[in-house]
């Protein structure tokens, strides 16, 4: 498919006049830009020809194209000659083709324009079959001349019956045979392309009917075609609705009924290769453009296509440059952090000795401030016989002038509570309570 639009001009003689189609091609679809004719043509002297030529193809803006000339089969010679696949390489074909053209050519070799086209050999087929166009030079170099002078591309010529049938298989393929009649006011030219053959004919006269009736049984007839539904027919002319020939829709857009069959598939021979399409102009003759002058568009879309390419990447070389950025960024960080990590984990390690202190100084040992207390708060003639401390709780035993006093006493301690005896006062033989007393300790350092 071709994404670059292409537009290709298509000039067809048929009878007097000259028929012309312009054709634009663009990703698989075809349109018909014009379609016109130039009535009387062949009859006007040269200078008028150039004139009004010139003055069409300037006043629809159509100098630019290149354009394909399509004569009538009349003017030359066609032929389909058979030649074996092997044969089909390189210029062996072209030597095998000289070789009969002068026998099929009622002109001398120096006298006459050739060109073949043909269909590459398919596997394990062993001949193929050649289409070979002759025209004289009388016939072409008058519009070679004429093309020259208007300062128009003329890149390239064929006859009709090869013109159509480029056309019919570039529209519709060649799996069913298509016939293409063309009812002109004093001929009916005919062609009938049958798979990668071609039979065409030309039948004079003004009875535009029935030479349009012998020439469809003649070409059934070379064809070997026993039923005329199996074939496809393209009538196009000016007097095909004379004749009784029922049009044909184009597949082409813009296209109205086959009316111009001839100058459309003269167009598609400058945008669509097929196994028909020949050129009868020589390359020395060809119109050949200044390749510099395309220097400035091929600089300008070269252009274009790096800029494209540039602001393709431009988004994901800016994430690489920022992630760039970000991953330095990031290990500049990442040695603030581990400093200040590395200060926290000491911090941490100071808090935990910090703590490990605190708790020490809230656990050191309270016996002394325990017996601080007790000598200040035990009266004269008391005597401790036990002391023992522990979880808080201190168990004391003694001698005192009066037990019970001391339990009061101890009470009113703001280092104990909780005072109570643990055995009942007893005396000894000095006279002296004997007592036993738990305590819990009030106090926290």
């Amino acid at each position: 498919m071709k994404i670059i639009p292409q537009t290709s001009a298509g000039i067809e003689i048929a009878g007097q006049d000259l028929r012309i189609a312009v054709l634009r091609t663009f990703a698989g679809k075809r349109r018909l830009i014009r379609m016109d004719v130039l009535p009387g043509f062949i009859g006007l002297t040269d200078e008028d020809k150039l004139s009004n030529l010139s003055t069409y193809f300037k006043k629809h803006k159509l100098t630019g194209l290149n354009i394909h000339l399509t004569v009538p089969g009349a003017w030359g010679v066609t032929r389909d000659l058979e030649f074996p696949a092997a044969v089909a390489a390189g210029d062996a074909l072209r030597s095998a083709v000289a070789l009969q053209v002068e026998n099929l050519s009622p002109w001398g070799l120096d006298e006459i324009y050739w060109d073949f086209a043909s269909e590459p050999a398919p596997k394990g087929v062993r001949t193929i079959v050649v289409h070979v166009g002759i025209v004289s030079h009388a016939v072409l170099d008058p519009w070679i001349a004429l093309f020259r002078s208007a300062r128009l591309a003329l890149t390239g010529a064929s006859l009709s019956s090869l013109s159509w049938a480029h056309g019919a298989a570039v529209l519709w393929g060649t799996e069913r045979p298509v016939m293409v009649l063309a009812a002109e006011p004093n001929y009916v030219e005919g062609t009938l392309v049958r798979g990668d053959r071609i039979h065409a004919i030309h039948t004079p006269g003004s009875d535009a009917a029935r030479m349009s009736s012998m020439s469809a049984s003649q070409l059934l007839r070379a064809g070997r075609i026993d039923s005329p539904d199996d074939v496809r027919l393209v009538s196009h002319g000016a007097s095909a609705q004379e004749a009784g020939l029922e049009p044909i829709q184009l597949p082409v857009d813009g296209a109205r009924g086959a009316a111009g069959f001839g100058a459309i598939s003269t167009a598609l021979l400058g945008l669509v290769k097929s196994g028909f399409r020949l050129n009868l102009i020589p390359a020395p003759l060809r119109f050949q453009r200044n390749v510099l002058q395309y220097v400035p568009t091929y600089a300008l879309v070269t252009l274009l296509v790096v800029l494209g390419g540039l602001a393709w990447i431009r988004e994901p070389y800016q994430q690489s440059l920022y992630a760039q950025r970000l991953d330095d960024e990031g290990r500049r960080l990442s040695v603030e952090v581990r400093s200040v990590a590395e200060q926290e984990t000491r911090l941490n390690a100071a808090s935990d000795r910090l703590g490990a202190l605190e708790t020490l100084i809230r656990s050191r040992d309270a016996n002394l401030e325990t017996l601080r207390e007790l000598s200040r708060t035990l009266p004269q003639g008391t005597w401790l016989s036990s002391y023992s401390s522990q979880d808080n709780v201190v168990m004391i035993a003694g001698y005192s002038e009066s037990a019970a006093s001391i339990q009061k006493l101890l009470e009113d301690s703001p280092v104990f509570r909780d005072v109570q005896f643990t055995a009942s006062i007893t005396r000894d033989a000095a006279g002296k309570d004997r007592f036993t007393i738990r305590a819990s300790i009030e106090v926290r350092p």
